[in-house]
């Protein structure tokens, strides 16, 4: 059965990881490749380590000084002082390379949660409008229909009541003629007693 790993938390006697690697100005990979050679079995989970740990690798991380003369020992080379000198910028540029995106990530987050509200907000309002404008829109549309049922009912109504006008209307009679009485009643009754005298024998 394969032997369990270690995960060491940080006590007061141990050394975290990360500052294990501020110590030696290295990275956690690093770091964690020289532990490889001391804690084979969890060096790539433990989270602190002893001193003992620290000082069996610490000569990973010291730089070999090459062998010189007596005259030579006053000056170190050009070559290990900038390698030296490098360990470190390297170390802080390393640093700067992982922290840098974070707050960039968070400002571009920050962004998107920004514009993403504001679109919201533009949205819900734009709905809202389109609301009020269908309910105007009904309204209008409701108050012609009413208006319109209400001309079409006069109409009839109206149409009703020139029906009855004329009904009405041809209940009228036509007034005859009258017949001119051109007779003389007088004159007449005159004319037959005179004619009656003549043939009378008296």
């Amino acid at each position: 059965m394969a032997a369990r790993k270690r995960t060491t938390a940080p006590t007061a006697d141990t050394v975290s990881i990360h500052d294990a690697c501020l110590r030696y100005m290295t990275t956690e990979q690093s770091l964690r490749l020289a532990l490889s050679h001391v804690r084979p079995d969890d060096f790539d989970t433990v989270k602190a380590v002893s001193e003992a740990d620290l000082e069996a690798i610490a000569s990973h991380f010291q730089p070999q000084l090459p062998e010189t003369s007596p005259q030579q020992t006053s000056e170190p080379a050009p070559e290990q002082s900038q390698n030296a000198l490098s360990l470190p910028q390297q170390q802080q540029h390393l640093t700067s390379a992982t922290q840098s995106p974070i707050p960039n990530a968070q400002l571009t987050l920050i962004d998107q949660l920004a514009r993403q509200a504001s679109e919201e907000i533009a949205a819900v309002d734009a709905i809202a409008q389109v609301k009020n404008q269908l309910i105007l829109n009904n309204l209008a549309v409701r108050d012609a229909e009413l208006a319109e049922g209400i001309n079409q009912h006069w109409q009839h109504q109206k149409q009703g009541y020139l029906g009855a006008i004329r009904d009405l209307a041809g209940l009228a009679q036509q007034k005859p003629e009258i017949t001119p009485d051109e007779t003389d009643l007088t004159q007449e009754i005159e004319g037959i007693i005179t004619e009656l005298g003549k043939k009378l024998i008296v």
